[in-house]
């Protein structure tokens, strides 16, 4: 028996470690009511329950998880200035999971989780191009046109693209002219906020003043001096202002998507990119004091930064994570839920490497996170020639795929360099995002998202036909050409149907009967013309519909549109006994060439027995001659009938008969 537990231990040891445990930290989440902890010297003051519980083990630190979290940041019962990192001094999982059953125990504890490590998810090679050539095979070069023919540069620096990263070489030179400055730091109100000529740049003296200028947080005591982006993870876990990486090693994964996203394009140096003009934000999300691997030590405290400064000073941002791996956590997809619904961001993130995150790659269908989170782009790569090369992460949470093979962009010391992976995929994807947004300043994010995905170009699945990948590598390439030149998409919604029941003797949908269905169609006021709209319509219940396809026409932005003039004709069955009718009802509209517009809706009717009318013996709706016959055999083979039992005494006998014709003669 000791045997059996100790395997089993073992087997719980190991699916730990699969998924990325951090053996000497766990997180925590208060009660909504609770007010937040004052921590001192690794004691809780305010909160004597939770001291007294923690008092037996040996911590080596209590801090909150988000350090920008405020009481405006929740998701549902869920504040993020709530959850808390408990860190022991060694690694022990057996102690973490003490400590986590005491806290359940607690009643103030709304949840506890582990913390699963992130880490970058490049393999950078030494494979040089002379060329970028994913920025043609997106058509990002066709695009740019549409802004030059006007005299205009493309791109807008009011657009704002977050490399939520190992931090950005900002100061690179074809970067630094493209980073977004924060003016509501700018202390000395000379409209910048970094200095400099040549090589030597740096953050402007006039404004580094100590004071968090913005307080767009309403807290004075964070995010001060955030000039250009924010560090919440410093050297050994402080937050500061200087999101610039250590110029070494791996430390320039964060610079060359920074590169992807928005290089500073048309300035005779380096490398280009789709958003050509749009900001970059760096948000430095790993502590400096790692040796070896580099761990995503903040990641999801980056990404609130990121959202939050966005939405309060442009009113969104577009927020790039090429990074990731194995565990699900509800606290990290609180903060996206939080970051897209209340601070109006597009999260995009890096799909996977594949295969075992930690080792060689291959492809896989395992969930990865944040990618397989709701309220995310997920993006897997793609080679030349839209190939998908097997070493990539794919599956039903991928929305998109993007070139992430051979991908040239900026890296330390000024120079460039080809990588290979997930994280190249995302940013040359946000970057089209960025560009989207620059032309359309008006559209929501919704329309933003919604043009990106549905205008990717479905040929990846005609040139990678395993049958296990049809529909797991997202809608399709992102096509930079396709979204921008595409009309902007309705957006059609059911808004109720019409039935008309032939013969009908009650007001009810009955067994055997005919009916009519219109449907009715509310295209939105804020998006564009539905043009050639036509509906099918589907049912696995016992039904038979005559015209499945109908033709409605177009219905303008702010319109309803009605099939009355050619209702859906719908044979239910004699037998049906369901008391409901399941219909799908699929819109489709705004074709041109691959591109559509498609939306899809649940029709339910509801079906009512057939109604006894005494006389109508053979259930035709009709009395006449045919019934009397019917009812001579029914008294002949003494079978029963409730509509021939007439006058309701039980006995279908010649009374029954005499009643009947009396009723046929009137």
């Amino acid at each position: 028996m000791n045997y059996f537990y100790i395997i089993i231990y073992t087997i719980f040891l190991n699916m730990l470690f699969s998924n990325n445990i951090w053996e000497n930290k766990l997180l925590f989440c208060l009660n909504k009511e609770v007010a937040p902890l004052e921590v001192i010297n690794n004691k809780i003051i305010n909160n004597n329950q939770l001291n007294i519980a923690l008092s037996n083990y040996n911590i080596s630190s209590i801090e909150l998880w988000l350090s920008g979290a405020t009481d405006d940041d929740f998701d549902n019962d869920i504040y993020l200035n709530r959850i808390y990192r408990i860190t022991i001094p060694k690694n022990n999982i057996n102690i973490i999971n003490k400590i986590k059953n005491t806290l359940e125990s607690i009643e103030l504890i709304h949840s506890t989780e582990y913390e699963y490590y992130r880490k970058p998810l490049y393999t950078p090679n030494d494979q040089y191009y002379n060329n970028q050539w994913f920025l043609p095979d997106i058509n990002s070069n066709l695009v740019w046109d549409l802004w030059f023919d006007n005299g205009l540069i493309p791109g807008n620096q009011d657009v704002i693209l977050a490399s939520v990263d190992l931090g950005v070489n900002w100061d690179h030179p074809d970067l630094r002219n493209n980073l977004w400055q924060n003016l509501g730091e700018d202390a000395d109100g000379d409209g910048r906020t970094i200095e400099g000529s040549g090589n030597n740049w740096y953050l402007d003296p006039g404004d580094l003043n100590g004071i968090d200028d913005d307080d767009w947080d309403n807290n004075s005591s964070t995010y001060i001096d955030d000039l250009i982006g924010w560090d919440p993870s410093g050297i050994s876990g402080m937050d500061d202002n200087d999101p610039n990486p250590p110029n070494s090693g791996g430390w320039s994964h964060g610079t060359h998507v920074a590169g992807l996203l928005s290089s500073t394009t048309d300035n005779s140096t380096g490398i280009a990119s789709t958003a050509f003009n749009c900001s970059i934000m760096s948000v430095k999300v790993s502590t400096e004091n790692q040796q070896n691997d580099i761990y995503i030590t903040d990641g999801f405290d980056g990404i609130l930064y990121a959202s939050k400064a966005g939405y309060f000073s442009k009113g969104f941002s577009i927020v790039n994570n090429s990074w990731g791996g194995l565990g699900y956590s509800q606290y990290e997809q609180s903060v996206i839920n939080t970051c897209f619904n209340q601070y109006n961001t597009i999260i995009v993130c890096a799909g996977g490497n594949g295969g075992d995150w930690n080792s060689d790659w291959g492809e896989s269908n395992s969930s990865h996170y944040p990618s397989g989170y709701d309220n995310v782009v997920s993006v897997c790569p793609i080679g030349t020639n839209n190939s998908w090369n097997h070493w990539a992460t794919y599956g039903p949470t991928i929305d998109l795929a993007s070139p992430g093979e051979g991908i040239r962009s900026c890296t330390g010391s000024n120079s460039y360099q080809s990588w290979d992976g997930s994280s190249m995929a995302a940013p040359v994807a946000a970057s089209v995002f960025g560009l989207l947004k620059s032309y359309n300043m008006d559209w929501t994010n919704e329309m933003i998202q919604t043009m990106v995905l549905e205008t990717a170009n479905p040929i990846i699945y005609d040139i990678n036909t395993e049958t296990y990948l049809q529909g797991m590598l997202g809608k399709g390439k992102v096509d930079a050409l396709a979204a921008i030149t595409t009309p902007l998409f309705p957006k059609l919604e059911y808004s109720g149907e019409d039935v008309f029941i032939a013969n009908d003797s009650d007001g009810n949908i009955n067994p055997g009967e005919q009916i009519q269905l219109s449907v009715i169609l509310f295209n939105n006021a804020d998006w564009g013309d539905a043009i050639n709209v036509s509906v099918l319509l589907e049912s696995d219940s016992n039904v038979e519909i005559l015209n499945e396809n109908v033709f409605i026409g177009n219905i303008s932005s702010g319109d309803v549109g009605i099939n009355i003039e050619e209702p859906f004709n719908i044979l239910v069955n004699p037998d049906i006994t369901d008391s409901e009718i399941s219909f799908t009802l699929n819109i489709l509209s705004n074709q041109n060439g691959y591109i559509d517009y498609n939306q899809s809706f649940p029709i339910t009717l509801s079906i009512e027995e057939n109604p006894i009318v005494l006389g109508d013996i053979n259930f035709d709706s009709l009395i006449n001659v045919l019934d009397v016959v019917q009812l001579v055999n029914i008294i002949l083979g003494n079978t029963s009938n409730e509509a021939a039992d007439l006058n309701q005494d039980s006995a279908i006998n010649v009374q029954d008969i005499i009643l009947l014709i009396n009723l046929i003669l009137g």
